[in-house]
């Protein structure tokens, strides 16, 4: 970064006439700027099947809500410490600063495709004193913590890296994500919105994971509906 500051800068001094065009910095700053050679693990969407396990696996009532909410809504870990009942729904009202702006407060819904949360009747019973004590700002530090000493987190992690991917504490809110896509198939802006986060964010958080059975599946959709659209107007016609 201070190497592609300075060269804008340079830049706009040569424009400028304050310095001599010998100071131009070169096109390319790669070879000072430098390039990763690792390839990084992509943070993986958790499944429903070790959604789960885990719960019936966290033995303290406190942590398990926290899994379950986390799970159910696609929350950021933060979001636990700011949630509140209003009208018989389920708010959020964590507002996060983000250089596209602040996150306003937002209701929490159960995808339709969600009908296993159903039964934790998160919504009538939450009560902010049966979650674990989390400091602001370190509840995802402390619910880390807590799934990393839990044997089947660990199993599991061991599981989706030997396929060459990474489970991590958002694995909860990418698998909201990616149910909503795939399995609900929701538009981008609609997801957003649900989620506490612009349309930009989300496509360039989430786009990661369209890959040609996700694109295969959405055009199959597609041609399913046009087909019975037009099939309805042949019929009325």
């Amino acid at each position: 970064m201070q190497v592609q500051t300075s060269a804008a800068f340079l830049r706009w001094a040569v424009s400028q006439r304050l310095l001599g065009v010998d100071w131009t910095p070169p096109p390319d700053l790669s070879s000072y700027v430098g390039r990763s050679h690792e390839s990084k693990s992509i943070t993986t969407p958790i499944s429903v099947e070790h959604i789960q396990g885990m719960v019936a696996a966290i033995p303290d009532p406190r942590w398990r809500l926290a899994f379950q909410l986390l799970s159910a809504y696609g929350l950021r870990p933060e979001e636990l410490q700011h949630l509140e009942q209003r009208g018989g729904r389920l708010w959020c009202t964590y507002e996060k600063v983000a250089s596209r702006g602040k996150t306003r407060p937002r209701i929490l819904r159960l995808l339709p495709s969600d009908s296993w949360a159903e039964p934790w009747q998160l919504v009538e019973t939450l009560d902010p004193r049966l979650l674990p004590p989390l400091r602001p700002g370190y509840g995802s530090d402390s619910l880390s913590r807590y799934l990393l000493r839990r044997p089947l987190w660990q199993e599991l992690r061991r599981d989706y890296e030997a396929r060459g991917e990474k489970l991590v504490l958002y694995s909860c809110r990418h698998g909201y994500a990616h149910r909503a896509h795939v399995i609900c198939d929701l538009p981008p802006k609609v997801v957003a919105a649900a989620m506490g986060h612009s349309v930009q964010t989300h496509l360039a958080a989430y786009s990661r994971w369209c890959g040609d059975d996700v694109v295969d599946d959405a055009f199959a959709k597609a041609e399913q509906r046009l087909g019975q659209g037009l099939r309805v107007q042949s019929s009325a016609a």
